[in-house]
């Protein structure tokens, strides 16, 4: 990377990083007392400070904070987690990478993976239902296939004793640029039980409707991986902990999930003096028979037991089955208006179990991972009559067809991970994982009339090693050294079924393996807490697409490096500040070198910083991220943005009053999905590009009793 490019981002990193070096001075302070524990590093509870890798760990007053400051859960992420690019504004996860690299999502440790992970993991819960969320930075073989970025574990609230207890929130939302601009959300809880057993349950609704950015105009309508403007969403969720016996605990939950747009408002075309159709501007009047949509229910049991054969034993059986709908898609500057839309389904059936021992100064956690993965996909074709006549604004189904053959997918895993505490300060930690995956590809039609093209099956098998070391320098501080490898299947949905002649087993396109190293640091204190890594990762070779985004071939390995860092200080019992920062380089190889890599993919660098006042009876908060530029090797652009945030809160004599202002300043800027995405996509530049929301205004009342 050309060093007029990058200096700018190196710089404001490092000062976060140099900013932090006064922790090392402040060895004599208090200890926290409050001992962090996260399942995400092991497959088992574990300290944090035990853990040689980057574990970020966002409690629920922060999420609670951000929420109620209007955010969603892929803001709050991108706005807690340094490693996690900013969000895309709308209801894609796509490109919003974690140290570069695609991300895994877990809800209470079920993985949200499918075949086709479609990029909507974020749009997966309420934060009105989360309890805290535990992030893994960095490559991680403990589970194995699509976590070559890090994991995300969404952890769900719960009931805290056995009283009963209500929870009621009801908020709004507007920038006031029209009588349209208005969202609203209203959620109720309740959870209690008795010594054997207690449970929650909770519904949470939002109904948003249209974003203006900040010149007041509607935001241009996301047809590519869609939107969340006048939407209605609903999640139902609940859960029991059931106390079998001593030392013995089933959870139980249940999810239902449905987040569907129906909107008014779309894009509208006219022929132009070539007699090709050119996109005009947003109208109302829009209708089609498939608008897009994400629907889902998730079952799961998970089973502890902490004497099970003198070991300790955690086990969950999982069912998640969903729908995924896009709105109809269609391209300018062709003398035909051709719109169509896909809607995939997903069933997957998991159980995994893992085995817990200690042996003196040995730990040894064992166990196997398996599941059933069933894929398949439509596409809409709209009558092109109807379509054109309406300059694109009414859409009505003419055609069904197949999209992408259907895939079956049988997996089953075995792993093993060792701790060996050499002192009582230094500790060594190592794994195997061995993963193999059987994959039947269907028959595939693409239309009523066209030929079937043969499917067959093909299989991949991978070994993934971790070996890490971790040194207490004191009670609140550690150094790590870690390598880990990681492991991703290319979508196979894109490049099977696309020709007659192409055998599935003959025409196998190979796993990318991804080895991945870091160094970090961390200190927790009562006044300070800081936790910075550096890191490098390589994998063996990334995807090529096709102009019509079907997957070509494996080509060139990657290489992502960069820092982390984040900082917190409270300077008074009720005032704290913070930073963070992630400087990221993303290259390909070439045969004249490393190239910086395409725009559509590659991670930009950020910062952050906010400064905070909590008082017994408020709160206040004021917080900036920015993104910074970036240009490819085929001088593909990004620009930059920074966004201001504030938030807070006053207790009130029953119940508490939340507020909150998104983009504070009125910045004028592009998301990162819509930069993306002008990249990806064939058609003009307008069709995608998808402004940021100008400032909102968020206000809502919340009472727990």
């Amino acid at each position: 990377m050309k060093t007029e490019k990058g200096s700018f981002k190196l710089s404001t990193v490092a000062l976060a990083v140099a900013a932090a070096s006064t922790v090392f001075t402040a060895q004599a302070q208090d200890l926290t007392t409050e001992e962090k524990m996260v399942i995400v590093s092991s497959r088992v509870p574990k300290a944090i400070s035990d853990i040689p890798g980057t574990v970020w760990y966002i409690n629920s007053e922060t999420i609670e904070q951000e929420y109620r400051g209007g955010k969603s859960l892929d803001e709050i992420l991108a706005a807690t987690v340094p490693s996690l690019d900013l969000s895309s504004g709308g209801r894609t996860h796509s490109g919003q990478n974690l140290r570069g690299r695609k991300l895994m999502v877990m809800i209470d440790g079920v993985s949200l993976q499918s075949v086709r992970s479609i990029s909507r993991q974020l749009d997966s819960i309420d934060p009105f239902n989360i309890d805290r969320i535990e992030v893994l930075s960095g490559a991680t073989s403990i589970y194995g296939a699509g976590a070559s970025g890090g994991v995300i574990n969404i952890i769900t609230k719960k009931a805290s004793g056995e009283e009963v207890e209500f929870e009621s929130f009801v908020s709004g939302t507007s920038g006031f640029s029209s009588s349209e601009d208005f969202d609203y959300k209203l959620a109720q809880s309740i959870a209690g039980g008795n010594e054997k057993i207690q449970g929650r349950a909770s519904v949470a609704y939002t109904k948003t409707q249209g974003y203006f950015d900040s010149d007041g105009e509607m935001v241009t309508p996301d047809m590519t991986q869609g939107s969340t403007q006048f939407n209605e969403t609903i999640d139902l969720l609940s859960n029991l902990q059931i106390n079998v016996a001593e030392g013995q605990q089933l959870n139980l939950l249940a999810q239902y999930y449905d987040s569907q747009q129906d909107t008014p408002y779309g894009l509208y075309f006219e022929k132009n003096g070539s007699g090709n159709f050119q996109f005009v501007d947003v109208r109302e009047g829009y209708s089609a028979d498939r608008e897009q949509g994400t629907e889902r229910v998730m079952l799961s049991a998970a089973y502890s037991n902490n004497n099970f054969l003198s070991h300790q034993l955690i086990a969950e059986l999982s069912y998640r089955t969903e729908d995924h709908t896009f709105m109809p898609y269609t391209k300018d500057g062709e003398a035909t208006l051709s719109t169509k839309s896909s809607r995939q389904s997903t069933d997957i059936l998991a159980i995994k179990a893992a085995l817990n021992k200690s042996f003196g100064s040995w730990n040894l956690t064992y166990g196997i991972d398996s599941f059933i993965d069933k894929f398949d996909m439509d596409q809409a074709n709209y009558d092109q009559a109807t379509t054109e006549a309406t300059g694109g604004l009414v859409n009505v189904i003419s055609e069904m067809q197949g999209r992408y053959p259907g895939i079956d997918t049988q997996s089953i895993a075995g792993f093993i991970q060792a701790e060996y505490s050499i002192t009582d300060d230094w500790s060594v930690q190592t794994g195997y994982r061995y993963q193999k995956m059987d994959i039947d590809v269907s028959d595939f039609q693409a239309t009523s009339s066209s030929d079937f093209i043969p499917g067959g099956s093909t299989d991949y098998a991978e070994g993934l090693f971790n070996f890490g070391t971790i040194y207490h320098l004191n009670p609140t501080s550690q150094i790590w050294a870690n390598f880990s490898q990681g492991f991703d299947i290319p979508q196979l949905y894109r490049f099977y079924g696309k020709s007659a002649t192409q055998d599935v087993a003959a025409s196998k396109l190979d796993g990318i393996k991804t080895d991945s190293y870091e160094l970090g640091y961390r200190n927790d204190l009562n006044n300070i807490s800081l936790q910075s890594a550096i890191y490098y990762s390589h994998s063996s070779a990334t995807v090529q697409y096709k102009d019509d985004l079907s997957v070509s071939k494996l080509a060139e390995p990657k290489r992502v490096y960069g820092a982390e860092a984040q900082i917190s200080y409270w300077a008074t019992d009720m005032l704290q500040l913070g930073l963070l920062g992630h400087y990221v380089v993303t290259e390909i190889e070439t045969d004249t070198g490393w190239e910086d890599h395409e725009a559509m993919e590659a991670s930009t660098s950020k910062a952050g910083a906010w400064v905070g006042w909590y008082d017994n009876d408020y709160s206040l908060k004021l917080q900036s991220l920015t993104m910074f530029d970036y240009k490819d090797a085929d001088q593909r652009e990004l620009d930059g943005f920074t966004v201001v945030d504030f938030t807070g809160s006053y207790q009130l004599p029953v119940g508490n009053l939340g507020f909150g202002i998104k983009n504070l300043l009125n910045e004028d800027y592009y998301t990162i999905w819509s930069q993306r995405a002008q990249h990806w996509y064939k058609g003009s530049d307008a069709l995608y590009q998808y402004k940021g929301r100008g400032r909102t205004f968020t206000l809502n009342y919340q009472v727990k009793f």
